[in-house]
């Protein structure tokens, strides 16, 4: 596949509001030195990168079966099973790696919880307000680790985790890239849970972005006991 790029160095410094002309006169006047030049094209960047996760959104083909709401976000309480309901064939024979626990884990250079394929694993999700969800990791029936996230329940009847939702790797477009991972809880018609995903990646090197970076989208369904 033919990579398509575009010199993001560019944009960034064009996007000043400077012509060409006038950024070589103050350059040659000392005003613009080239520390400053780099500090203007990293925050073009970065500012680059907060509208770029923005575009990054769910699909809007999908049903919501449960809108949630603060009379009944607290319906989302109980204890699940890590794996999901229906998993394809893959996610089934390495259910270790693809499970709920792995997939809210946003360390994002290496895997930070390691399961044992002898033991027996659950979650439980208890809301604790309008904001902030607390997710217990259940090992062979006993709490082993807890985290609370902040969340935000929004019109749309869905519960959005806010969790790194915007991850770094390495120098992000000098030497690296970005990582977008954005989810949202609701309820199936059966009262398992519902757990939408939508995850883009993508990378460049010198500000060479390229265009081909990848999104996935995908619903995930786990059972509640």
């Amino acid at each position: 596949m033919k990579m398509k790029s575009i010199n993001l160095l560019s944009v960034f410094t064009s996007s000043e509001g400077l012509a060409d002309d006038q950024k070589k006169s103050f350059a040659a006047a000392g005003i613009i030195s080239k520390r400053d030049q780099c500090v203007i094209n990293f925050l073009g960047m970065l500012l680059f990168t907060l509208v770029y996760s923005g575009c990054v959104t769910f699909e809007k083909n999908l049903i919501n079966p449960y809108p949630l709401n603060a009379a009944n976000v607290k319906k989302l309480n109980g204890v699940y099973d890590i794996k999901e309901r229906k998993p394809d064939s893959v996610t089934q024979k390495y259910w270790m790696y693809n499970n709920f626990l792995t997939e809210i884990d946003r360390k994002l250079m290496a895997d930070t919880f390691k399961l044992d394929s002898f033991k027996r694993y659950k979650f439980e999700l208890l809301v604790l307000d309008g904001s902030h969800l607390q997710i217990n990791y259940i090992e062979n029936e006993q709490i082993i680790k807890e985290r609370i996230l902040n969340t935000s329940l929004r019109k749309d009847g869905y519960m959005y985790l806010k969790n790194k939702n915007l991850g770094f790797l390495l120098v992000p477009y000098l030497a690296g890239g970005i990582d977008i991972k954005k989810t949202r809880l609701t309820i199936s018609p059966d009262g398992d849970l519902i757990f939408d995903v939508v995850h883009h990646r993508s990378a460049a090197i010198f500000f060479i972005m390229f265009l081909d970076g990848r999104t996935w989208h995908y619903r995930n369904e786990y059972k509640k006991y």
